[in-house]
């Protein structure tokens, strides 16, 4: 690796005086490190512009830059072994990573290793300027690789959730609902919404409504006064008391139970409570989030969620789109979660071939991030390569399709090792089950033998699975 400074040949731009922090960049584009130094001096930084891997090494090993902006293409040098290099002298440097191209591995590979973000030129200085106003304030939206966290993301679906959020988050007594399908994300994002509010010093309380028994959850909630029941021997506080002065998560709201609604919707209206047992109302200063998977509209109409509450709660909403519409995204989250897991169990780095990572794409993802998480812990326990490829994915996420491209390839080499089935998302448990037993019958023009190694099932079993389902074998 470069690192030696007698290599340089002239000296190296200086750091002026000035306390704030202290922002390199380096591009081989003249035109390019003009505008960013301009943009960073604006913005209150105290900026440095190089064209040379070489020369960014001299001013990263003497003047500790506290940012790098990094054109990921240089002259003498590749952005990315350059990123290691500077992880290595300083481990605490954010480094944003910045192409004149969409390379999806690339973008993966930055994350993995340590790039604080990754942009595509030509550059949008908004989000640049959130993405170092994150940096500075250590309270981002965008997170660092290392981070256990949902939020990464190039997609613009999610930087219009994250526009929304971060004003939503300023208004610190505003009452948010956010909607979405199972496994998107709504709690990292209420916590991220508390993280940036004036309550980010106070308590986050996060309550499953549809964790709590019915019969327990209005004493975990508000608290039960000594003697107000019978196993009340003493005074006890509840979740709501225990969150003052910072924020409370009501996750899946819609599965609260109907006659404590009422109760909910008079702590929104009216900031107070009481005690199971108690006669007084005790002040609530706390900010209320909600969450739900399902659409209260239909609860409402069907008379399980009351209509008041469902008004109060619907002002100020976020909706999370699903992952099958921000694909964009997964590259970098698979990135993100491999080199957590990675970390966590001390495992080699690893890869992710592009024919894998094309079908990692294509899935529809039923469980959301939630469920690509799995997957990535599964390959970084699993995998015996250093490079993830189609072998290694669970045969949930393989489709008839990608099947029959395997077969192809199998018989091209003469492989005897059996091939992996999977599912479509949105079929009945029936429907799945037949559609591959008669893809796995069509790739073995009938033959069953054939059919049940590819479904690495026993001839036996697939006899009895044809005959409950009534599927005719071809020719027959």
């Amino acid at each position: 690796m470069i690192r030696s400074s007698s290599e340089v040949s002239s000296p190296a731009e200086q750091f002026s005086a000035k306390s704030s922090k202290k922002v390199l960049i380096v591009d081989d584009e003249s035109v390019i490190r003009c505008s960013l130094k301009s943009f960073c001096e604006e913005e209150g930084y105290n900026a440095v512009s190089v064209s040379s891997g070489i020369k960014a090494l001299k001013i990263v090993e003497e003047e500790s830059p506290d940012i790098i902006i990094l054109d990921i293409q240089l002259p003498d040098s590749n952005g990315l072994e350059l990123l290691k290099t500077v992880k290595e002298i300083n481990p605490d440097i954010a480094t944003i990573l910045i192409t004149g191209h969409a390379d999806i591995r690339g973008a993966v590979e930055a994350m993995k290793v340590g790039a604080f973000d990754y942009l595509i030129k030509p550059l949008d200085l908004e989000t640049l300027r959130k993405i170092l106003n994150s940096i500075k304030a250590n309270n981002s939206t965008y997170v660092k690789a290392s981070d256990m966290d949902d939020f990464v993301f190039v997609s613009d679906k999610m930087k219009e959730v994250v526009r929304i959020m971060e004003r939503l988050a300023v208004k610190s007594d505003v009452t948010v609902l956010v909607l979405g399908e199972s496994g998107t994300g709504k709690s990292s994002l209420c916590k991220k919404m508390h993280d940036l509010s004036s309550r980010r010093g106070k308590p986050f309380v996060e309550i499953g409504c549809s964790n709590i028994p019915e019969h327990l959850i209005e004493s975990e909630l508000f608290g039960y006064k000594k003697g107000a029941f019978t196993d009340a021997k003493i005074d006890k506080k509840g979740l709501i008391e225990m969150a003052q002065g910072g924020t409370v998560f009501l996750d899946e709201i819609g599965d609260m139970p109907y006659q404590m609604q009422s109760k909910i919707l008079d702590l929104i209206e009216e900031r107070r409570f009481r005690r199971i047992g108690g006669l007084q109302y005790l002040n609530a200063d706390v900010r209320i989030f909600a969450a739900t998977n399902v659409n209260l509209h239909d609860l409402v109409q069907a008379k399980k969620f009351r209509l008041d509450l469902f008004y109060r709660l619907n002002v100020a909403t976020i909706e999370m789109p699903p992952l099958r519409e921000r694909k964009d995204d997964i590259p970098l989250i698979i990135g993100h979660f491999m080199k957590y897991y990675g970390e966590k169990y001390r495992s080699t780095p690893k890869g992710i071939t592009p024919q894998a990572m094309e079908i990692l794409q294509r899935y529809p993802w039923p469980g959301n991030v939630r469920e690509l998480k799995n997957i990535v812990q599964r390959f970084v326990i699993l995998a015996k390569d250093d490079e993830i490829d189609v072998d290694d994915i669970p045969s949930s996420v393989l489709s008839p399709k990608t099947l029959e491209s395997q077969v192809e390839k199998r018989e091209e080499s003469h492989a005897e090792e059996p091939v992996n089935i999977g599912s479509y998302s949105g079929l009945s448990l029936r429907a799945m089950e037949e559609e591959f037993i008669k893809t796995a019958l069509k790739l073995s023009d009938g033959n069953q033998r054939k059919a049940a190694k590819l479904l690495d099932v026993t001839r036996d079993t697939l006899r009895y699975r044809l005959k409950k389902l009534g599927i005719e074998t071809p020719g027959k």
